[in-house]
């Protein structure tokens, strides 16, 4: 019988350890940064993305030069972050800016098209950037609360937007240090005076800027489903920049 009761107790006692490390182990997701969300690229360069893929089955850039001193782009466009393409042609057209969108066009797995902004080297946007001292890229992050996180390195710009948001009620929160966007070598901040805006949009904002809350292509590709608050987010970047000229 003394057998039996250890027997159990150890049993007992080993079940609660495995619950208690399942517990920890999901409360250390919930608060840390997931690396699923959050995981290396698969390419570590541009240069390397494009020497194994192929443009306009996998990938495809769009790109306008309106000589104008500010470039709006959205390097993770089309499929990668979608959303983010659409808002930077709307953001560019308002103020006649220069326009740059890398576009993932696959069905499926565009996620291995991501090159993280600090090895985005792609010569078009880098010759680009060259040319402008105003510059705001546009991102997509994940989050279930609408809301945008500012980053980059030029502060006069970022106030301006960040004020010119929260006029028109968009909900602004401070950046994690993973997306804030201070490196030197982040292609936002790679314009002609060393700094940039980098604008990290959640999920559910994005899905906001469509009527029907659709962030597919054939939903995104229809201008008459974007929605009033699109147009207010645009307008407030191009505000903001107006105001910095």
């Amino acid at each position: 019988m003394y057998f039996l009761k250890a027997t159990a107790t150890s049993y007992f006692k080993c079940i609660r350890a495995i619950a208690l490390c399942l517990f920890a182990t999901i409360i250390f997701i919930t608060i840390s940064p997931s690396s699923n969300v959050y995981a290396a690229d698969l390419y570590g360069s541009m240069s390397e993305l494009m020497d194994d893929t192929e443009s306009g089955v996998d990938w495809q850039l769009s790109y306008h030069n309106n000589q104008s001193n500010t470039l709006i782009a959205a390097i993770h466009g089309g499929n990668i972050e979608a959303g983010t393409t659409e808002l930077s042609t709307l953001t560019a057209a308002l103020g006649n800016y220069n326009y740059y969108t890398f576009q993932g066009i696959r069905t499926l797995n565009n996620a291995e098209l991501h090159v993280t902004s600090t090895n985005f080297d792609e010569p078009v946007v880098e010759d680009m950037q060259q040319a402008v001292s105003n510059s705001v890229m546009i991102h997509g992050a994940s989050g279930s609360e609408a809301a945008v996180y500012i980053g980059g390195k030029d502060e006069h710009l970022k106030t301006s937007i960040e004020n010119a948001l929260q006029t028109k009620g968009f909900n602004v929160l401070e950046s994690p240090s993973y997306l804030e966007g201070a490196s030197s070598q982040n292609i936002a901040n790679k314009n002609a005076k060393g700094a940039g805006v980098q604008l990290e949009l959640t999920y559910a904002l994005r899905q906001s800027f469509f009527n029907n809350q659709n962030l597919s292509m054939n939903s995104r590709s229809n201008e008459a489903n974007w929605s009033i608050n699109m147009y207010a987010f645009a307008e407030a970047i191009h505000q903001a920049i107006e105001e910095n000229d």
